[in-house]
């Protein structure tokens, strides 16, 4: 059975995560995956409580959960078994079942993120209806999409504050460039993003490598408003977006971001069996979890009020005022990506009897 379960966790890891840092470990006994947070990996601004990194463990749940049924286990998950212990996610128990053809199984290695410009085509109306029945279906949260381009303006100027920031905030600009992986045999190595899958256009990949210095970037700012450059361009980007998904829920706990992430791998599977591309777009969301929860000194006044706006333009976009919102999606049609970002080999203790 150790192999089976070994061979589901290869699954499961393929789950996406911020600045791909892959925050788990795993120690296996009997029959049961004990799911560790490792918090080291990823203390930055965008997993603030650590609660990017539970929607991580979310997805990769959910890829357990799909690869456990097609290899012949029933998954019994128990959420944050230990109340004094936040980095111990998840007890997941396996028992043997018939296997089961699992649709979606297939699509968990294809999954990825597609940075590209999306091609000026609308979603149909079968295809948002098969993502939105993949949110609900799961019973743990739902999902929104807006294909409107009056409502798809005002998101994309709303989602480019995150890169406005990056380009004005000192902390935010290093670890930007801190997480860049220049050379693709470097990555695996550590999580972070290969820079083919930041997918920049040439004359932008000059301006990237340009404004790694920050004394430079800070005169370009000043006399040539580099950053809201770059804002305005992504903004359009965003925008030209076949459509703009959330995944919301109910309330605010380590578990409902952990659900959040169980969703929105559901959804995200569902839009790669449907060939249509995705592309995360959370800096804004996460930046608003700093300034609600207490955090908000790392910024400016100035970019608190453009961030509190923005956040504001997205909740009032999709309705969702009372709602928790964990993950935004850029949705569309695209030429295969340039590049995917690698896993590493997953952190696996295996014992007989107690889990820790």
């Amino acid at each position: 059975m150790t192999g089976d379960i070994e061979k589901i966790i290869n699954d499961g890891v393929l789950a996406p995560s911020g600045e791909n840092c892959q925050p788990w470990k795993f120690k296996i006994a009997g029959s049961t995956i004990h799911i560790f947070n490792v918090p080291e990996l990823d203390q930055s601004v965008y997993n603030f409580l650590q609660r990017g990194s539970y929607v991580a463990h979310g997805a990769l749940i959910e890829n357990l959960v799909i690869s456990a049924s097609q290899y012949g286990y029933n998954s019994q998950i128990t959420l944050f078994p230990k109340k004094d212990d936040h980095d111990l996610v998840a007890e997941i128990n396996l028992t043997k079942i018939s296997p089961k053809k699992e649709i979606l199984y297939p699509f968990i290695g294809k999954r990825h993120t597609n940075r590209k410009e999306y091609k000026p085509l609308k979603l149909s109306d079968d295809q948002k209806k098969q993502l939105l029945n993949a949110a609900t279906e799961t019973g743990l949260g739902i999902s929104k999409i807006i294909d409107d381009q009056e409502k798809l303006n005002i998101l994309g100027k709303a989602l480019a504050v995150n890169e406005r920031i990056i380009f004005e905030n000192k902390e935010l600009h290093k670890f930007f460039y801190d997480h860049i992986i220049w050379n693709e045999e470097d990555q695996d190595k550590s999580g972070g993003f290969y820079i083919k899958t930041l997918e920049f256009l040439p004359h932008q990949l000059k301006g990237v490598k340009l404004f790694k210095k920050w004394p430079i970037l800070k005169i370009l700012n000043t006399i040539g408003k580099v950053s809201k450059m770059i804002a305005k361009e992504n903004g359009e980007k965003y925008a030209r977006s076949g459509a703009l998904a959330i995944v919301a829920v109910n309330g605010n706990t380590n578990s409902d971001y952990v659900n959040a992430g169980r969703v929105a791998e559901r959804v995200w599977l569902k839009a790669a069996e449907l060939g249509i591309s995705v592309q995360p777009c959370t800096g804004v969301l996460y930046f608003m979890e700093n300034i609600k929860g207490g955090n908000a000194s790392i910024f400016s006044q100035e970019h608190r009020t453009a961030i509190e706006t923005a956040y504001q333009n997205i909740k009032e976009a999709f309705g969702i005022m009372d709602k928790t919102v964990p993950m935004l999606f850029r949705l569309g049609f695209a030429d295969p990506a340039s590049a995917r970002s690698m896993r590493m080999k997953p952190n696996i203790t295996a014992k007989t009897h107690d889990a820790r």
